[in-house]
């Protein structure tokens, strides 16, 4: 596996132990073999690019007739997310995104008015997040809610945007809107090194596992990159592992500079909520005040 991981990272000399650290809880780390894709679920019939991964046996095959769409579940790390793969290029320019947006994600009904498809996912009971990708959809939920409930109308979401040809994003939503790893002008040295590495030995991974990460700031007293865990990632108990003893380790290892690793998603979200509801308020006083 240590082997595999290597010629993955594309780092034949990285360190045994920072190799451990990176296939921790599968945060970070190759897709599993499909003998381990227990939870697999087909949907629909016709040519899938990705139907080559074999369903493990007793696997359910849901039928739907006049539909041409397979959508595949995958597992991942997070038992209250799920990847949804229904065989389609989902995040493309086609599709309203921009060239630069690798993956999208939605953390609230107001935020997913942005798009037709998470508009229809938040109105499930128990849908917490949304997150799209070149060619996948993650969902996460409450833990209070089964996915045996919640799978069918997922299902129906899904397949329903994709037949009737509708963008994923609403026209100029998407307009401004850049990747957190392109490399800025005012970007340092070191800073173009740590997202290089991110973008190229670290993304493509949690990727697979239906997550993202974006690059929020590097602080030159200290040494700490700060960074912002979405997708499948958020809230998940084995991405803490893994950011310190995969992420950490290696920055560190190759950057001498770097000494830490921290996730800051949750208190940006915080703070630009507690902005968002300051503004609401203030609005709502002036429309009184002019009334």
């Amino acid at each position: 596996m240590y082997r595999q991981l290597r010629c993955f990272a594309g780092y034949k000399h990285t360190p045994a132990h920072i190799l451990y650290g990176l296939s921790i809880g599968r945060t970070v780390g190759l897709r599993q073999p499909t003998t381990y894709l227990r939870n697999v679920t087909t949907l629909g019939y016709g040519n899938n690019p990705r139907s080559s991964i074999q369903r493990p046996a007793g696997t359910r095959v849901w039928q739907q007739q006049r539909r041409t769409m397979f959508i595949q579940t995958s597992t991942t790390p997070n038992e209250d997310a799920l990847q949804f793969i229904p065989g389609v290029p989902v995040l493309s320019k086609d599709n309203g995104a921009t060239s630069d947006m690798r993956t999208i994600e939605f953390t609230s009904p107001r935020e997913g008015l942005k798009s037709p498809l998470a508009t229809r996912l938040f109105a499930i009971e128990g849908v917490r997040g949304v997150m799209f990708g070149s060619d996948f959809v993650t969902v996460r939920k409450d833990p209070d809610y089964p996915w045996q409930l919640m799978k069918p109308d997922i299902y129906a979401a899904i397949m329903d945007h994709f037949s009737s040809g509708r963008a994923l994003i609403r026209e100029g939503e998407a307009d401004g809107q850049k990747d957190s790893m392109d490399v800025g002008e005012g970007d340092s040295e070191i800073v173009t090194e740590i997202k290089e590495l991110l973008e190229s030995r670290v993304r493509p991974a949690i990727q697979e596992d239906g997550g993202d990460l974006d690059f929020v700031s590097f602080n030159e007293g200290t040494g700490v990159v700060s960074i912002r865990l979405r997708g499948a990632c958020r809230g998940c108990a084995s991405s803490t592992v893994t950011l310190k003893h995969g992420v950490e380790g290696m920055l560190s290892y190759y950057i001498p500079e770097v000494t830490g690793v921290e996730d800051v998603g949750d208190e940006l979200e915080a703070q630009a909520e507690k902005e968002f509801t300051k503004l609401e308020r203030e609005l709502k006083a002036e429309g009184k005040s002019t009334a």
